[in-house]
């Protein structure tokens, strides 16, 4: 199942109303996903840092063999960590330990933003999905050993951008690469809309997202907690 996730529709915003009309901006945060920088990134030369790729490099996908990066970019979240009310997406960054879930021991921990998919393969999720492979937000998997939130107010992230939406390895696991929500950027974090789409200049027009389709059907919170590996 492809599924495909329209800023607007899930914010039940209308893209035709002035910024001002709407309120806050529709993005508090650049983006709800995002690897830390130490993330370990599988490319056709090695494993790179992910703050160490660049435009041009070759990554490897699961799906489709090796994929040009077009954009890298960076932003901050600021986490709500002593608010024992916040949201679970809201706590801090969430850590895969190094050597649990699939991980690479050798390649330390892994720290993804909360919102942040990665590959699930069970063999229960052809009953509960219909399906084997699946996508969760690494936020809702803290039920799993080894993976936790890390309490820390402020987090950089690196965001990894290729021309469609692919499932990549970092640290040994498969996750998905930077999928835009250009509608939502475009209003609140208008440089960053203008590197994207010098990097990608199709991005630029209402249809230019439709190559970031999810390569994965996705569950939700409630759904991820039957998940016992990934």
């Amino acid at each position: 199942m492809l599924h495909f996730r329209s800023p607007a529709v899930d914010r039940d915003l209308d893209p035709s109303l002035p910024f001002d009309a709407r309120g806050s901006s529709p993005l508090t945060t650049f983006s709800t996903s995002g690897f830390a920088p130490s993330a370990v990134i599988e490319t056709v030369n090695g494993p790179v840092l992910s703050r160490d790729l660049k435009a041009g490099d070759e990554v490897i996908t699961r799906d489709h063999g090796t994929a040009a990066v077009r954009w890298v970019g960076e932003s901050m979240s600021v986490y709500d960590n002593e608010n024992e009310s916040a949201q679970d997406d809201e706590r801090g960054p969430v850590r895969i330990k190094a050597g649990t879930c699939g991980t690479d021991p050798e390649a330390g921990n892994l720290v993804l933003n909360a919102g942040h998919r990665v590959l699930v393969r069970n063999p229960l999720n052809e009953l509960y999905f219909g399906t084997d492979e699946v996508m969760a937000e690494v936020g809702d998997l803290t039920h799993l050993d080894g993976i936790d939130f890390v309490p820390r107010s402020v987090m950089r992230f690196k965001h990894v951008l290729l021309d469609t939406h692919e499932l990549i390895r970092a640290n040994g696991v498969w996750m998905e690469s930077f999928s835009p929500e250009m509608w939502s950027i475009r209003v609140a974090f208008p440089e960053q809309w203008a590197e994207i789409t010098e990097c990608v200049p199709r991005l630029r027009y209402e249809n230019g997202d439709a190559n970031y389709i999810s390569p994965r059907m996705s569950v939700d919170a409630r759904e991820a907690r039957l998940l016992d590996l990934i």
